[in-house]
């Protein structure tokens, strides 16, 4: 929020979730990921070094405390067993599901106009959001997605 704050009048009207600085992270190649934490250690050292980068720019440009490492740490390091219980290989997964003929249906939660690439930029989010996001979210190819319903409100 601190980035948000700074913008004053400018600011583009985010959700405050961190959705914008998890892409940021993803793209430069320092994001974390669920799968990081099989190896603890590992896990650890890159979130000292995601977080000092963070902290550096919260404490250095935008004039607010930095966030604690040991706390972030340790919150994760609490629910690490429960997620990493739960890492499958999605796009694995979706194709056995799509060998059975199984029917699987994909939501979006936001519209075209929203889209990092297709929507009313800077004003978007950081997603695809459109039916084209199915294949780059998933991992199940784009010639499976065989019919897309879009719904709209006339209003806003």
């Amino acid at each position: 929020n601190a980035r948000e704050k700074a913008r004053g009048a400018k600011a583009i009207g985010t959700t405050g979730r961190g959705i914008g600085p998890a892409y940021e992270d993803k793209v430069a190649r320092r994001g974390l990921r669920v799968g990081d934490l099989f190896d603890k250690e590992t896990f650890a050292e890159k979130l000292k070094e995601v977080m000092e980068y963070h902290n550096f720019q919260l404490v250095n440009y935008y004039k607010v405390e930095a966030v604690d490492y040991q706390k972030v740490l340790d919150d994760v390091m609490a629910v690490a067993d429960i997620l990493t219980s739960m890492v499958v290989d999605v796009s694995d997964l979706l194709d056995q599901a799509r060998q059975r003929g199984d029917f699987v249906m994909f939501e979006g939660a936001q519209g075209t106009l929203l889209d990092i690439d297709h929507g009313t930029y800077p004003f978007v989010t950081s997603s695809n959001t459109t039916a084209g996001g199915v294949a780059t979210g998933s991992g199940l190819g784009p010639r499976y997605v065989d019919y897309v319903l879009g719904i709209l409100k006339a209003y806003s």
